[in-house]
């Protein structure tokens, strides 16, 4: 504990009248001593010099103690400084284990996430994969109609396109598939039950308009078209394809792939498209 400063004055007189009066009192001892004949002039020197290095110790004893007493009070000090630098550490050592609980958060965190994206790219290549391996073994099935402009294959980035021309397929005004047709559809069918997907069939016609005895049963190339895509998934269902993976659409003279303003271009518009999309389809 730091002593006062006025506690330390009044030692420091204290202790100066002390000397004063232990010096002047030890004097004029000595010196009745000294008149009175019971002391020798060398003694009294040997006790004067002795009075001396009494006086010099205390003195010496004095000084020091008050050095002690103020590295004592520079120790509690430091003793206070690092107790504050102490509780300075203890706050930062929190933060900084609070920091590595957080970091190791999301080291865990980051974990998951590539993990689970891993995962997706995993299901991502085993789709492509076999979306391929479909495509590929359509090629095969169809090289020929397609080398004769028949059949047309895509891959898209929606799943498989497959292009049949209404040539092979139906006799023109009708939705009753011939005899090439149904060949041809009975092959598709083997490759579609390979396939998880939904497959939409699609059927489109050109732009000219129902005429005759035929707009009695179509009246317009929407019934035409949804007719003749009926036609393919009743004989698709007739071969195995499950009917929950089917979907029949009509686009009657809409979306031409072509210009309706030639034969070639009509020929080209009238037409089923097989989609095999990439959508898995629940069986009941």
């Amino acid at each position: 504990m730091s002593m006062p400063s006025g506690q330390k004055k009044a030692i420091s007189t204290s202790l100066h009248k002390f000397n004063s009066f232990v010096s002047g009192g030890f004097v004029l001892i000595l010196a009745l001593l000294l008149l009175g004949g019971c002391v020798s002039k060398s003694n009294f020197d040997d006790m004067v010099a002795k009075r001396n290095n009494a006086l010099e110790n205390y003195a010496r004893i004095a000084v020091e103690r008050d050095a002690l007493a103020a590295q004592r009070d520079q120790l509690a000090t430091e003793k206070d400084q690092l107790a504050v630098e102490k509780d300075q550490l203890a706050v930062e050592k929190a933060a900084l284990l609070q920091q590595k609980a957080d970091l190791s958060k999301q080291i865990q965190e980051i974990a998951a996430q590539k993990a689970q994206a891993e995962k997706e790219a995993q299901i991502a290549r085993a789709e492509i994969a076999r979306q391929q391996a479909i495509y590929d073994s359509l090629q095969q099935v169809f090289a020929k109609e397609q080398q004769q402009s028949q059949v047309k294959i895509e891959m898209l980035k929606s799943g498989i396109k497959v292009n049949l021309s209404n040539d092979i397929l139906f006799p023109s005004g009708s939705a009753l598939l011939n005899e090439t047709g149904v060949d041809v559809l009975k092959r598709a069918a083997e490759e579609l039950k390979k396939s998880p997907y939904q497959t939409l069939i699609a059927g489109y016609t050109d732009n000219v308009p129902i005429s005759g005895k035929l707009m009695d049963r179509y009246p317009s190339n929407w019934e035409l078209a949804g007719a003749r895509a009926a036609s393919v998934v009743r004989l698709l269902e007739s071969e195995g394809v499950p009917s929950p993976q089917m979907l029949a659409i009509s686009f009657g003279e809409n979306s031409p792939v072509a210009s309706n303003e030639t034969p070639e271009g009509r020929k080209l518009n009238r037409r089923i498209e097989l989609i095999l999309r990439p959508v898995a389809i629940e069986m009941r």
